[in-house]
């Protein structure tokens, strides 16, 4: 009588064992750089106004990596600033750091705090003053008004619950959205 009962129990406790572990496990949904990288182009070129339309600002070609370590994102990108003619005044490529934040609003992916780490230039001594802010400004337009990533159905589905701000972390090379273990349950 007792062999049964305990092998009933050690059925249950093995059957029950992945269940009470994904209860404690908060959901995560992760992202590589080439994820999103692969999003990120599609917001790509970016073009300003300058100097009341008399020249133009165009980042392009944006390319993504997570350092390892690190808490922040790395996003490189070309640059070109051509007067209305045409003439190509200056163009280089330049580097900027940042964080993210997850914006519930445009279920996306926003740059946060970008710092401009590195501005190469082929200027030849032609380039725009004030050029370094100009691109810095540009970079600030867009990590407030445009995502990096948008979060698809798909992925939500994938969370259950709600996600916040508190949600997201860089880490070992990937962007992770993670739920508290209260609110996966």
């Amino acid at each position: 009588m007792m062999k049964p009962l305990l092998a009933r129990l050690a059925l249950l406790a093995f059957l029950a064992a992945p269940l009470l572990a994904s209860a404690a496990t908060p959901a995560v949904l992760r992202f590589d750089a080439g994820q999103l990288q692969s999003a990120a182009r599609a917001g790509f070129p970016l073009e300003e106004s300058l100097l009341e339309g008399f020249a133009s600002l165009t980042l392009s070609d944006p390319d993504i990596s997570i350092p390892q370590p690190g808490e922040r994102v790395h996003l490189q990108m070309n640059y070109d600033i051509a007067l209305a003619t045409g003439e190509r005044l200056e163009y280089g490529n330049v580097v900027v750091s940042s964080g993210l934040r997850y914006d519930p609003g445009t279920r996306g992916l926003h740059l946060v705090d970008p710092h401009l780490e590195h501005l190469g230039s082929a200027a030849g001594g032609r380039g725009l003053p004030g050029s370094r802010d100009v691109l810095q400004d540009l970079i600030r337009e867009y990590a407030r008004t445009r995502p990096l990533y948008r979060l698809s159905a798909e992925d939500l589905a994938q969370v259950p619950g709600t996600l916040t701000a508190d949600s997201l972390r860089i880490r070992d090379g990937h962007v992770e959205l993670q739920l508290p273990v209260d609110a996966a349950r």
